[in-house]
């Protein structure tokens, strides 16, 4: 069967109830208008008597199906009326109705499918409203005719005047005979104001469910069948709401609705006569916080390096269900070291906001780190925060916090070796930093200088650079150049070369005189100097070129470098803790009591914490009720009762799937009472709704009765018998 034939089956179905209730209902009022016929025939003329029947035929006939509500009988009753009647529908009749499905919900849907398919018999249908019409129609027609028979032997001479006030009492009579129905709600409108910052419209609903956003406005206006003293809405929360009267058989009440739960309506008419409709649900869809999207930078950290540009590019975009308030920038800037470091915050301003929509922003701030006042070795923190429209309260959110770190070069730090603080370099190694000003400098003034003048300051500079190389290179082991040293070293004869002795004073001597070992430094310092000797080589050259351009590269690389290798030491504490005796163990094994050692048999009595005790409590009544046909007593009423607050707050969790056995669980307790027959197939329902609420039962600890082997069993044996 496919999803649209089921709907056109329930479809079909709803219409031959209709039908049905329609075809009652004009046999019923053919009924008493036959019998109106027949007492008015002691008043009138068979003619007359014959259109006043006719008249209160039609009359009966549409005041009737008024108050029978059919327009109501619609595929979602039917749905709701297979839930009850067919258990391997599982409840889920209804989404045969729905247009938009989730994947849990469409699997589903297709198992309803499969098991309708295998229907034999077409269902029946909730009331065999014909049979009890034709009762009440035979019942009257015989004694109509009764009445018609009894007629034909009284004929008087002269027919009697009836008095007036005889004939209108009996017309109220008759009226109020057929007036006088059970209290109902003939219509009912749900308007929903939502807030105003959510820009939503006002909507109108003609059904008792609600979807609605949290803080709309929510007005019921109710019409009965007949005036009420009293109404109210119940609440889940356990709030009630008062309906106020604002017309003959009108009412109205009005709250804000903030979180999801459900409802039902009580109409009292006296102290035994009281309406209480089905439980619907009321959904509500929060209003979530804006979502941001940071597009640059990719990294949450930034490290910028001498040399390169202090700005930075940010790019994100916001985004919110109903409209963004406002966008901004917290930014903190860190300077200073150790206890003196002090923070500074501001609030920035996105540059650029593209507002695609009240919903959607696109936002870009160019960030220019020295108009923030940013100066070597500071860091700037900085995150994004959005805020959205909704009153009273704003809802806010803030993107990863990103960092940018301008290092500072000029910082030269000591460390601890063996007790003493050593500076790995001199205080004239920070004349890098001063070469690479007066390079940038000389780069700045090209065009101004002439030629000669030009070339001058770069060989100078040059000449700089290579002073700094040598005081290197000194700390290094290096006291000349390496030309200059290969020419001041000794010649060595070959025989000197390939003698046994040099050969093993090279393997396991240690030639104090290399200008490999001729050094303090760590070799991993040792290396990383090299390399920025390396560098400054490279600067020296382009500078004695007049290239001070291709220099600066080089002299940043060779600054970087030297940095590097400050920071690499850092100062190291010994761990100075408890240091215990040691423990005499010839002395102290086997010398030990036992006599405190318990039996390895212990015993504990563990409580099974259950959840849902009244729910547990109420499953073997239910079970009970399903095969006995005794009435209830009040103290299995007060079971069920504690059950459905359990229920209810289950429901609270889970909005519309608990609803229907909710109303079911009432009917049952009607039923207690008024001490009438129980309906079937609301025990099936409540019981299947208590099965489902119970959670797994947990593992609880057992006494095993099987050893894992034989020996095992053969050494408890043993053990048991030796006590």
């Amino acid at each position: 069967m496919t999803p649209e034939a089921a709907e056109k089956f329930l479809h079909n179905l709803a219409q031959q109830w209709r039908r049905k209730i329609y075809l009652a209902t004009a046999l019923k009022a053919f009924g008493l208008s036959f019998l109106a016929t027949a007492l008015f025939r002691f008043m009138m003329e068979w003619p007359a008597a014959m259109t006043v029947g006719l008249s209160l035929f039609i009359a009966i006939f549409l005041v009737w199906i008024r108050l029978r509500r059919s327009a109501r009988i619609d595929a979602s009753l039917m749905a709701r009326h297979l839930n009850r009647t067919r258990p391997e529908l599982e409840e889920s009749c209804q989404l045969l109705l729905k247009s938009e499905l989730t994947v849990l919900e469409e699997m589903q849907r297709r198992r309803v499918l499969q098991e309708m398919s295998n229907w034999q018999a077409q269902p029946r249908l909730p009331h065999d409203v014909l049979r009890a019409a034709w009762i009440f129609l035979a019942a009257l027609t015989a004694l109509a005719l009764g009445v018609t028979i009894g007629a034909s032997f009284y004929s008087p001479s002269a027919p009697r005047p009836v008095p007036s006030a005889t004939l209108a009492q009996r017309q109220d009579s008759l009226a109020s005979a057929t007036t006088h129905l059970a209290l109902e709600i003939e219509a009912i409108q749900i308007e929903i104001v939502p807030p105003a910052y959510t820009g939503q419209a006002k909507r109108v609903l003609s059904q008792f469910e609600i979807n609605t956003e949290a803080g709309a406005q929510i007005t019921w206006h109710l019409t009965t069948n007949q005036p009420l003293p009293a109404g109210t809405l119940i609440f889940s929360d356990g709030d009630t709401l008062a309906l106020r009267q604002t017309g003959a058989r009108r009412y109205v009440a009005q709250r804000v609705i903030q979180e999801s739960g459900f409802y039902f309506i009580e109409l009292r008419q006296t102290q035994k006569e009281v309406f209480r409709s089905d439980y619907h649900k009321i959904e509500v869809t929060p209003d979530r916080e804006p979502i941001i999207i940071v597009m640059s930078p990719e990294q949450s950290r930034l490290d910028l390096t001498p040399g390169q540009k202090p700005r930075m590019t940010l790019q994100a975009v916001a985004d919110d269900d109903y409209g963004l308030g406002k966008a901004e920038i917290i930014a903190t800037m860190a300077r200073g070291s150790g206890e003196a470091v002090k923070f500074r915050e501001d609030t920035l301003a996105f540059g650029t906001i593209t507002k695609r929509s009240l919903r959607r922003w696109e936002l870009r701030k160019e960030l220019d780190l020295a108009a923030l006042g940013m100066a070597p070795g500071d860091e700037l923190y900085f995150f994004i925060e959005a805020a959205d429209n909704r009153v009273p309260t704003a809802n806010r959110c803030r993107s990863e916090t990103y960092f940018i770190a301008l290092k500072d070069t000029a910082t030269i730090e000591f460390s601890i070796s063996g007790g003493l603080a050593v500076n790995y370099l001199p205080e004239y190694f920070r004349s890098q930093r001063q070469i690479i000003i007066d390079t940038e400098k000389l780069i700045a003034e090209k065009n101004q200088l002439s030629e000669s003048e030009f070339k001058k300051r770069a060989n100078n500079l040059g000449l700089d650079q290579q002073a700094l190389r040598f005081r290197y290179s000194q700390y290094l082991g290096d006291e000349f150049e390496d030309g200059a040293e290969e020419e001041a070293m000794p010649q060595q004869s070959a025989a000197d070369e390939t003698s046994a002795e040099a050969a093993v004073e090279s393997e396991f001597g240690h030639a104090h005189d290399s200008a490999e070992n001729a050094t303090l430094l760590a070799p991993s310092i040792k290396t990383q100097l090299k390399a920025a000797v390396a560098q400054m080589w490279d600067a020296e050259l382009r500078l004695r070129t007049y290239q001070p351009e291709a220099a600066l590269p080089h002299e940043y690389r060779a600054l970087e470098l030297l940095k590097d290798v400050q920071q690499r030491s850092r100062a190291y504490v010994q761990r100075v803790g408890f240091e215990p005796s040691p423990i005499k163990v010839d002395e102290k094994r086997l010398s030990g009591d036992l006599a405190a050692i318990n039996d390895r048999h212990a015993q504990k009595q563990i409580e099974e914490a259950k959840a849902f005790a009244n729910i547990r409590r109420a499953l073997p009544l239910l079970q009970q009720l399903q095969t006995s046909r005794e009435t209830p007593t009040s103290t299995e009423a007060q079971i069920l009762e504690a059950a459905g607050q359990e229920l209810a707050r289950q429901a609270l969790t889970e909005p519309g799937r608990h609803l229907q056995a909710l109303q079911d669980l009432r009917t049952l307790i009607t039923d207690f009472e008024n001490k009438s027959a129980l309906c079937r197939e609301c025990l099936l329902s409540v019981q299947r709704a208590f099965w489902n609420i119970l959670p797994a039962a947990d593992p609880v600890p057992s006494k095993s009765g099987k050893s894992r082997s034989s020996l095992s069993a053969r050494y408890f044996e043993k053990i048991g018998a030796t006590r």
